[in-house]
């Protein structure tokens, strides 16, 4: 037995030091940029690789007393609102793009409540969450997270929460096994495995077959008319099928904006634009249209919440795709968005 423990002793050491040996070497490659402003774009750029794992693991930035101005939504926020050039029109904030693409409203709701978590009640006050909604956002969590290719219910930000063992799934829900507080120091300590994910991406790239270039963004044609009817089916099917929204998560997006004041921020809700064939030619762009009138009805007047339109902002030259706008249309959106946030700072931003 003894010579049993000894052995196992001097695997445990070995296996340590090993282990410090890799966080020697993977610390200072895998830092993350030295940006003042949170980007999940830049995700592929950074030691995280994905916009879910960029999020999650990036938050605990935003536990800071400073006027904060964060962006949450889908990949037309990404693509709509960069933050680098937000900053320069709104320098009384720091702005954050935490957008994911693919999200709905669940987990929109998830990303509030992840950054409220790692956040101190004096930096929570500083809060100001930009909320890009269209019909795509409200899609129905059993057809956009019941998948085959995850445990049923799974968003990808749970994803993240479960890879590296931070929480645990439970009948009720994620449970933290790191508390929020020592984020930091969990994502020091799974550096070693970011460095074999990096490694593992950058030699499957290398292996794959070279791309053809595509044509620069801005000079994308409007798609033509058997193009637009390939778009509308498949978000046709990636809604579900039924040709009509849910309840259910606009009532999500409310509960969610009562998180945010009561912990003493602010909202600015973006109602985004899609091409003219898209809206016309989609049964949810006119579903949404309906639960939107009925959730400004019910918001009006509510202390904190603000309401931005941008829904005139239609023109099909004006967008890459079905969705996304070009880079040029988006200093549009930069401006409007940021004419807002300077304008308001009373109402939507405590001083």
């Amino acid at each position: 037995m003894t010579i049993i423990l000894r052995q196992s002793a001097i695997l445990l050491l070995f296996l340590l030091l090993l282990y410090g040996l890799a966080l020697a070497v993977a610390v200072p490659i895998m830092s993350p940029p030295a940006e003042t402003n949170l980007d999940t774009a830049a995700a592929a750029r950074s030691p995280f690789m994905t916009e879910p794992k960029y999020a999650f693991l990036s938050r605990s930035r935003l536990d800071t007393g400073d006027d904060k101005a964060i962006l949450l939504g889908a990949s037309n926020v990404l693509a709509g609102f960069r933050p680098a050039r937000l900053q320069q029109l709104v320098p009384q904030a720091t702005v954050h793009n935490l957008a994911i693409g693919g999200a709905n409203m669940t987990e929109v709701r998830q990303m509030v409540d992840l950054v409220l978590e790692v956040q101190s009640p004096a930096a929570q006050r500083r809060n100001l969450f930009v909320i890009g909604a269209w019909y795509g956002l409200f899609a129905d969590d059993r057809a956009r997270w019941h998948t085959p290719d995850r445990h049923p219910g799974d968003t990808d930000l749970d994803i993240e929460r479960y890879r590296y063992g931070f929480y645990r799934r439970t009948d009720d829900g994620p449970v933290a096994l790191l508390p929020p507080r020592w984020l930091d120091a969990g994502v020091t300590l799974i550096k070693p495995f970011l460095l074999v994910d990096r490694l593992a991406r950058d030699i499957g790239k290398a292996l794959r077959p070279a791309r053809a270039v595509a044509a620069p963004a801005d000079q994308v044609p409007v798609p033509g008319v058997e193009r637009q009817a390939q778009y509308l089916a498949f978000w046709q099917d990636y809604m579900g099928g039924s040709g009509r929204l849910e309840a259910a998560p606009f009532a999500t997006l409310v509960q969610t904006i009562a998180t945010i004041r009561a912990s003493g921020g602010r909202v600015l809700l973006v109602d985004l634009p899609l091409p003219r064939w898209h809206a016309s030619g989609s049964p949810y762009e006119a579903s949404y249209r309906q639960h939107w009138a009925g959730l400004q009805q019910q918001l009006a007047g509510t202390d904190g919440v603000a309401f931005l339109s941008l829904s005139d902002a239609d023109r099909p030259e004006d967008f890459s795709d079905e969705v996304h706008p070009k880079p040029r249309v988006a200093e549009g959106w930069a401006r409007r968005l940021a004419g807002v946030l300077n304008d308001a700072p009373g109402h939507l931003a405590r001083r």
